[in-house]
């Protein structure tokens, strides 16, 4: 019952207006400056997440793989051999009916033998990828998942920060519950969308 319509970035669920894990987070300013953040990184980023897909899914032709995104399938192809990643689902769209917000997984499985959410990046850390994994293990609802994202590089190399702070999932939750006081309160900012759950 999840859409997810990519051209806004906006997912419905039985058709009412959910808002998304990085919307919730890009909305209340916590990604910080992200003038860094330009077309060709969130392409580069798009095309590596495919990639990485149909691989998992085994239908990836590899000599079709653009040389510019080469590096970073090596990267991932030494993580999944080095943490001995095994994949239970990947793209995983999920809503959260009670607390009503949406979002994709990247990657849902086992490192290392134990439960884990893996957000892939094709760029630097920020703190404010803790925020999103911890708004994915809320969708989730599996106790002790473990976070973790996992930043690509394009020389082969990568790097895996774990995401450990309790907190994490509380700083989310009042970002989700203030970004609904500004949609129902400050529709003149360019929040238009009014959850009738809280009229």
């Amino acid at each position: 019952m999840i859409t997810f319509d990519p051209a806004t970035h906006s997912y419905k669920v039985q058709g009412v207006r959910f808002p998304s894990v990085t919307e919730i987070i890009a909305d209340m300013g916590l990604y910080g400056d992200t003038s860094y953040f330009t077309d060709y990184c969130r392409e580069r980023g798009h095309f590596v997440h495919r990639i990485i897909e149909w691989h998992l899914a085994g239908e990836l032709d590899e000599d079709t793989i653009d040389p510019a995104l080469q590096g970073y399938f090596d990267a991932w192809l030494r993580f999944e051999k080095e943490a001995q990643y095994v994949g239970d689902a990947c793209e995983k769209a999920m809503a959260d009916m009670t607390h009503r917000f949406a979002g994709t997984i990247d990657l849902i499985g086992h490192l290392n033998g134990h439960y884990t959410v893996v957000d892939v990046k094709t760029g630097g850390p920020s703190p404010a990828h803790a925020l999103q994994t911890a708004g994915y293990s809320i969708l989730l609802k599996h106790p002790g998942v473990r976070r973790f994202s996992l930043h690509l590089k394009g020389d082969g190399n990568y790097k895996l920060i774990a995401h450990k702070d309790r907190q994490d999932s509380q700083v989310f939750m009042a970002a989700l519950a203030l970004w609904y006081w500004k949609a129902n309160n400050l529709k003149g900012e360019g929040i238009i969308w009014q959850n009738p759950h809280f009229n």
